[in-house]
């Protein structure tokens, strides 16, 4: 039985067989970043047999907490979780930056990063990546592989059906306005662009994978559910292709909705406390457990083309709760304000996040008490046969390794990979999507 933890936001690594080895002959890796995958959601839909890929990852690997870091919002901790570095290291420190000399703000760009991610370091090492939506990773890096920038999806906002970065011709056809560094290679955007799915793509029997009663609609209240789906629907099949076209050592996809879901219909939910009108339990109370459906059948579709011989880590940026101190306060009608500055609802992030690694070399049914989000790249390295920085602020999580995989590859250590020319430039940069992404950011109240 597991014990019932709070997290949110989810990656996964698959160790491939069969498609080629990386340089040192480690197994090969993927991940999958689903965003807002909580505890509160996957133990229970766990012990029900709601997620059985997820559920089989559990019960062949190891799991337990992963610590985030405060303030807990997703660009520090996604960029924590690839560099192993805290924030005021790799230097993304919020959701915007201001553009020097003026008074503009733009959402956090690549460039910001000043140190090496593990797509850079695997890089550097012959290893060959692929990378997809990442947050944040526009402009898309060099590296050696491919990498599709969270931007290449053109619609991050968009209340009236034509996506920010996008107008229609005279014939009503969505034209994407073109803007430089959506992928690496520049010219993989074309195979890319087939993919793009939009919000009026989505069909009723999109929306019904989602909604529990199709007599209660409501287009207002569907719309986050429903532009979310299409973005990340649009980088599944776009990864899928790729990861089988172009099998690259690691490979890393985010996934945005179970982040979103959580936000706007985590408070239709009878079995968090909340007092729900009939109507609205039955047409929103389920969305929340029915895109975590969405999301473990994604990941069963890629394992399938990943073969049997597979390493899989789960890893959360940040968790998910019910703030139970301010839930009376808002039921009174009283102000509320969360830690985390969300929205003025009694439910936002959790520090405590989720890790499960399952696969060769690893731990079965064991319980890990103390990791951090700083902890999954050098973990990913030890695992690879890599050493980890000595600058990193995390530590490979060994009590994940059985012995016989640590007397093969046991840990080392390499001072820096700090070496070269530097990073990113530090002047974020503007992109035709930048709107979108900051109304997006101001309905949840993470900026004014």
């Amino acid at each position: 039985m597991l014990r019932r933890i709070t997290t949110l936001a989810l990656i996964v690594t698959v160790t491939f067989s069969g498609c080629g080895r990386p340089a040192n002959d480690a197994p090969r890796i993927v991940f999958f970043g689903v965003d807002a995958a909580t505890w509160n959601v996957l133990t229970p839909m766990i012990e029900n047999g709601e997620l059985p890929t997820i559920a089989s990852l559990i019960r062949e690997g190891s799991f337990g907490v992963l610590k985030s870091g405060e303030p807990i919002q997703s660009p520090q901790m996604w960029t924590s979780i690839a560099t192993g570095m805290v924030p005021e290291k790799h230097g993304i420190t919020g959701f915007t930056a201001e553009i020097p000399g003026t008074d503009k703000e733009v959402p956090v760009t690549s460039n910001l990063r000043k140190v090496k991610a593990f797509w850079n370091i695997l890089s550097e090492n012959d290893v060959s990546v692929g990378i997809v939506g990442w947050w944040p990773s526009w402009p898309a890096e060099e590296v050696k592989g491919f990498m599709i920038a969270q931007r290449a999806w053109p619609m991050n906002w968009s209340l009236h059906g034509i996506p920010f970065g996008a107008a229609r011709d005279r014939n009503g056809r969505l034209i994407v306005q073109e803007f430089p560094g959506r992928t690496y290679p520049e010219g993989l955007y074309e195979e890319f662009e087939p993919y793009i799915m939009t919000e009026e793509d989505v069909t009723s029997a999109d929306l019904n994978r989602f909604f529990s009663d199709a007599r209660f609609t409501d287009p207002a209240r569907q719309f986050h559910a429903r532009w979310v789906y299409a973005k990340d629907k649009t980088f599944a099949d776009a990864g899928y292709h790729f990861l089988e076209q172009n099998k690259p050592d690691v490979f890393a996809i985010y996934l945005q909705g179970t982040d979103v879901v959580a936000h706007y219909y985590w408070g239709y939910q009878d079995e968090e406390g909340f007092r729900v009108r009939p109507d609205d339990a039955r047409m929103y109370g389920d969305v929340v457990r029915n895109y975590y459906r969405f999301v473990d059948r994604e990941i069963a579709r890629y394992l399938e083309i990943c073969g049997e011989n597979t390493a899989v880590m789960i890893v959360s940026d940040h968790g998910f709760e019910t703030k139970q101190d301010l839930k009376p306060l808002w039921e009174r009608g009283e102000a509320i304000r969360t830690k985390e500055g969300g929205k003025d609802v009694p439910w936002d992030h959790a520090v405590d996040g989720v890790i499960i690694m399952s696969g060769p070399g690893i731990r079965k049914n064991h319980r890990i008490d103390h990791a951090s989000v700083v902890d999954v790249t050098p973990t990913m390295l030890a695992y690879l046969g890599f050493p980890v920085g000595r600058d990193m602020d995390g530590e490979a999580i060994t009590e994940l390794f059985e012995e016989d995989l640590l007397a093969a590859r046991p840990v080392t250590f390499v001072d820096t990979y700090e070496t070269g020319a530097p990073m990113g430039d530090g002047t974020p940069l503007e992109s035709p999507v930048d709107e979108g992404i900051k109304e997006k950011l101001r309905s949840l109240g993470y900026i004014e």
